[in-house]
């Protein structure tokens, strides 16, 4: 090998213990290409410009007058002076460093703006141009001339268990040349001084000129004509290792990265994955309103598009891709032995995908699961600041924190800096802070930091602030990712972020679900530590109580012995939010806006339609098509969210056992659903009337009842959840509760099935006639619903027990 070979290595020469010569993207990258291609897993070819090559760069003398068009950076003048007269890069950057402070954002700025510039400004080694050159020539013999490349820093000290560096140094994508190449290496290695990366690894105890930075060249993968994104082998948010979280969105994966978009995302889950079952247990359909492409634009070499409307409304990557993303993931964790934050690259030529990089999760190898902490709340209050309009913003919640402060509202991180050495100017000149009013002031520690988006170089800031709010972004973004390991509350993709009031108070809950709610005005809020001993056996058999799917993946690391009881509701007026026979009858609802005939199909229902203003009937029609448009049945919705719904739960508590009551809402609550009203009657006392069992048995009812069957059957036969339970609600007699288990057998999902069922006692026929219940239905057990119970024996509305001049409750003798 000859002495400019010495400063490469291809990716078939490294792996994950040759960090120190390579990075840690480097390092990774050669230990899947050299281990994991034989099982699936595609890595791009390339090879890493090593960190001797880096030695011989920032080693070699320099001239003085090499960096007379250095420019002076605020404040720095000194400093500049005293790194021009050093003899070598090496010595430069020392003395620009000397004393930083990443409290003092302007020192720290002007320091690492001196820097960056004097590295651009140092001549480039014959033998790394030499060594790089030789490389290039060779993946332009592998993939044909010209061949575009990405040009990715990868330092000695990232990508570590204990630090991701994620997002610090810089990166340059669809690259040509050698000169080019040799160009975009040297600006990699300016990023090595980012302001963000200095101050992160100061506030880590390691010394920024203690790490060395290797440069991967590698080919890139044509995402700019498919799709990428990330995806990591353990759910972000809880740190549960049950599922594989995979983020997706049109184009180049900057953005995804970035958090500038709101992607797709799936969640799959890994038993099911093993057993070759469909697995993707959960979906969100991402706005992905803009990508990333190549630009054929000199100066730069991407650009950014907007996406049609037709494909934003369609999943960015089709479920086989979804499922070989997640197969991968899988190996690359099993390999590595621990949870991995990977990303990837599907090629619009080949339509194949690709892994470009994969490192340690880092914030929940950290935390142990031995305490809980749990905000609050009252509920009260939440019920309170919703109903009174005080609702400001809402976006997705990250983690599950509650922060309150004085919004400070930035376009970007230049007006930030702006700001402080205006403030800056204002002390020199002898006027003291608190004669400052507090609108004029800078961002301080406890405020609530609201932005467009958010890059590395705001973490300095984001540390410090109660809560942090984002226009953009999702749930891998890098306000979500900052936020986590921080561990402060943030709301992202929240599109009125940037009409918060400026210096007033709000509030910011990611504590009510999948769901962050910014409300005006600062409030009460407490903070639960629960220690959990998780090997600790419980006497007493615990299940919980779930209500938002969402919460499920959190919820599951409580020593429980599984889900006492999973109401679909929360499903159906969350995830659904449309009457179930709005859905079915969709085509007749159209036809009858047409031409005002009620079809046979309607005639039930004659009554709702002439009462209903057509309107309303024309505006939830139009919400349907605008919400199922991708289904040519729009019954397809409902399945889908159901199932994923359930799924999610029982994946999240897997093996634990799941008992999900089947629907129970009463008329009432039904009419509240879009396209309600048309179907459903006006009773005087819905708690008694029409609901559970008798609904699915109803003509006009069981197809509905048909599309939850459906649900639960993929949940158990598609997913291959066994651990699924089902209860039915209020089952007047055991003739209904036989009919009902009969409709369930029809889908699959009955006990003889496999699928235990449960009645809700909340009827005295439930307790009289017991014995007949649990023969007829083929019971695997019951639960109690006392508040019913309570109703029905005493023959008091539950709606009214609050004025019922002798109050009864469950206590009561006869309960």
């Amino acid at each position: 090998m000859s002495e400019k070979c010495e400063l490469v290595q291809w990716f078939d020469e490294v792996g994950k213990d040759d960090a120190g010569l390579v990075g840690g993207k480097g390092a990774s990258l050669g230990e899947m290409y050299r281990n994991l291609c034989d099982c699936g897993v595609l890595i791009p070819n390339g090879f890493n410009v090593n960190v001797e090559a880096y030695a011989l760069f920032v080693d070699a003398d320099v001239t003085p007058s090499t960096w007379d068009n250095v420019a002076e950076p605020a404040g720095m003048a000194d400093v500049r002076t005293a790194a021009l007269e050093s003899g070598t890069l090496a010595d430069a950057l020392e003395v620009c460093l000397a004393d930083a402070d990443p409290s003092d954002h302007l020192d720290m700025h002007g320091r690492a703006a001196l820097a960056r510039a004097l590295v651009l400004q140092t001549p480039i080694p014959d033998e790394v141009r030499a060594a790089v050159a030789e490389g290039y020539a060779r993946l332009c013999d592998e993939y044909g001339q010209g061949v575009d490349v990405a040009v990715r820093s990868s330092a000695t000290t990232e990508d570590s268990a204990e630090a991701s560096f994620a997002g610090q140094y810089d990166s340059y994508l669809n690259v040509h040349g050698v000169d080019s190449v040799v160009e975009h290496w040297r600006r990699c290695v300016a990023s090595l001084f980012n302001e963000r990366a200095i101050c992160y690894q100061l506030e880590k105890g390691l010394d920024p000129l203690a790490s060395a930075l290797s440069v991967v060249v590698m080919k890139m993968v044509r995402s700019d004509l498919a799709a990428s994104g990330v995806m990591f082998s353990i759910d972000p948010d809880s740190g549960h290792r049950g599922v594989i979280h995979i983020a997706s969105a049109y184009g180049l994966g900057e953005l995804v990265v970035q958090g500038s978009i709101s992607p797709d995302t799936f969640t799959v889950w890994k038993e099911g994955l093993r057993r070759g079952n469909f697995a993707i247990v959960h979906r969100h359909l991402g706005s992905k309103d803009r990508r990333m492409v190549y630009s054929d634009d000199e100066v730069q070499d991407t650009r950014i598009d907007e996406v049609p409307l037709k494909e934003r409304r369609a999943w960015s990557i089709k479920t086989l891709e979804c499922r070989h993303l997640a197969e991968m993931a899988l190996n690359i964790e099993e390999h590595y032995g621990a949870p991995m934050d990977i990303e990837w690259a599907k090629d619009g030529v080949t339509n194949e995908l690709y892994i470009v990089q994969a490192r340690p999760e880092t914030v929940h190898a950290r935390n142990g699961q031995a305490k809980l902490e749990r905000y609050m709340m009252a509920p009260e209050l939440i019920a309170s600041l919703k109903s009174s309009g005080k609702v400001l913003a809402t976006g997705q919640a990250v983690g599950k924190r509650i922060g309150s402060g004085k919004v400070r509202l930035y376009k970007n991180y230049e007006e930030v800096l702006e700001r402080r050495r205006a403030m800056k100017d204002r002390i020199a000149d002898g006027v003291k802070l608190d004669e400052i009013p507090e609108a004029e002031r800078v961002f301080e520690e406890g405020d609530v930091l609201v932005t467009g988006m958010t890059t590395p170089d705001w973490e300095p800031m984001m540390k410090l602030a109660s809560l942090i709010v984002t226009r953009k972004g999702g749930r891998t973004s890098h306000a979500a990712i900052i936020a986590r390991e921080f561990g402060i509350p943030a709301v992202v993709g929240c599109s009125e972020a940037l009409d918060l009031p400026m210096h007033e108070p709000v509030t910011g809950s990611c504590a009510e679900g999948d769901t962050g709610w910014i409300y005006a005005g600062e409030h009460p809020f407490e903070i639960e530590q629960i220690e959990v001993d998780t090997d600790m056996e419980l006497h007493t058999k615990i299940k919980l109580n779930v209500g938002f799917p969402t919460k499920s993946l959190a919820d599951s690391h409580l020593p429980v012995d599984g889900v006492g009881l999973a109401r679909i509701e929360f499903v159906l007026s969350s995830e659904v939010r449309i009457h179930p026979l709005a859905l079915v009858h969709h085509e007749d609802l159209k036809k009858y806006l047409e031409t005002g005939v009620v079809s046979q199909a309607l005639s039930p229902y004659a009554e709702g339609l002439e009462r209903e203003d057509e309107s309303v009937i024309r505006a939830s029609v139009d919400e349907v098509e605008r919400r199922a448009w991708s289904y040519e049945d729009k019954r397809g919705l409902f399945i889908d969210k159901l199932r994923e719904g359930v799924g999610l739960i029982c994946a999240a508590f897997h093996p634990r056992p799941v008992l999900v009551r089947l629907s129970d809402f009463k008329s009432n609550e039904y009419r509240e659903l879009l396209g309600g009203r048309v179907f459903e009657p006006y009773e005087e006392n819905p708690m008694i009337a029409w609901r559970g069992a008798s609904r699915y048995l109803d003509d006009q009812f069981r197809p509905a009842f048909e599309m939850e069957c459906k649900a639960m059957a993929s949940v158990v036969h598609d997913f291959g959840l066994d651990n699924l339970q089902l209860m039915i609600p209020f089952c007047r007699s055991p003739e209904e509760g036989e009919a009902v288990k009969d409709v369930l057998s029809e889908f699959n999902i009955g006990p003889k099935d496999g699928v235990p069922l449960f009645v809700m006692v909340e009827l005295p026929s439930n307790v009289i006639d017991a014995e007949a219940f649990i023969e007829k239905m083929e019971l695997h057990g019951g639960s109690i619903g006392s508040n019913d119970l309570v109703q029905t024996v005493y023959a008091v509305s539950r709606d009214d027990l609050e004025n019922y001049q002798h109050p009864v409750d469950a206590r009561s003798p006869a309960v």
